[in-house]
């Protein structure tokens, strides 16, 4: 069976199979004793008697008798197997035939054989379809909507996404190919290594806006005006005037100024 012919998983778990479970009966229960369709109506109403509520709640039971036991075996039969998507909806198509066949044996024997069972299970059968189309829609997209959601690619957290002030990603690169960003004015300057070639980038944004992306992927503020990643520096140094620079390991690349605030923790993680 392949992936997509596979109904989602999350419509096996317990939550969603107790939803079903419940969703059906209660929904059937208020929905035929607030708007009282007609058919329903006609059919459980049973003047002079008046049994209306009286049959609304008895069927609402059986409905919820034949979800538990529907349910369980589903959620039994999906340990074993995957269930398809056809065989999902097969199902459904089942658990309203057998729902039709238990609410006509007891409305057949309520109306003391005016009708035949296998008429009132046709009635039965056109009545509950009419009525359960509802609930069984809406929880199939609910539940629908969040296996998607769960299914929805995930993002590669090794990689950087570099957004401007207008929330554009502009750039998306590997967090250990990143050199170091340096501040100027509006903009920042994005320094990184495309294999062994040392190449920039200059995006609309700020340091403070960065500072998330930053702290995610390791890299740290090493001076008011830049931020660097770890992983190139080669060391640190303080030279007579007390003046500190971090000296990266790739060649040519100048030495970054670094904060006294700083020191201690770029210091730390070398």
């Amino acid at each position: 069976m392949t992936a997509s012919s596979r109904i989602p998983s999350v419509f096996t778990r317990i939550k969603c199979l107790l939803y079903y479970i419940l969703g059906i009966p209660v929904f059937f229960l208020i929905f035929t004793t607030l708007y009282r369709p007609l058919l329903v109506r006609e059919l459980l109403d049973m003047t002079p008697q008046g049994l209306f509520s009286f049959n609304v709640t008895i069927i609402s039971c059986i409905l919820l008798g034949v979800m538990i036991l529907s349910r369980v075996l589903m959620a039994v039969t999906s340990r074993h197997s995957a269930l398809s998507r056809l065989s999902w909806r097969l199902w459904h198509v089942a658990e309203l035939v057998g729902m039709s066949l238990f609410v006509s044996l007891y409305l057949t024997l309520m109306y003391k054989g005016r009708y035949t069972y296998y008429g009132m299970a046709g009635i039965c059968m056109g009545m509950l379809t009419m009525t359960l189309v509802y609930p069984y829609a809406i929880l199939y997209l609910v539940w629908n909507a969040i296996a998607a959601k769960e299914d929805a690619p995930v993002e590669d957290d090794s990689l950087m996404r570099f957004r401007d002030q207008q929330k554009q990603v502009k750039l998306i690169i590997a967090s250990a190919a990143v050199l170091y960003i340096e501040a100027k004015e509006n903009y920042v300057i994005i320094k990184y290594k495309d294999g062994d070639i040392v190449k920039e980038y200059t995006l609309r944004s700020s340091m403070v806006a960065l500072q998330e992306l930053m702290r995610k992927h390791g890299l740290v503020r090493c001076q008011r005006s830049y931020y660097i990643n770890p992983v190139h520096v080669k060391a640190v140094r303080k030279d007579k005037e007390g003046v500190i620079t971090a000296e990266l390991t790739t060649p040519n690349l100048k030495a970054i100024p670094v904060s006294p605030r700083y020191y201690d923790e770029l210091a730390n993680l070398l």
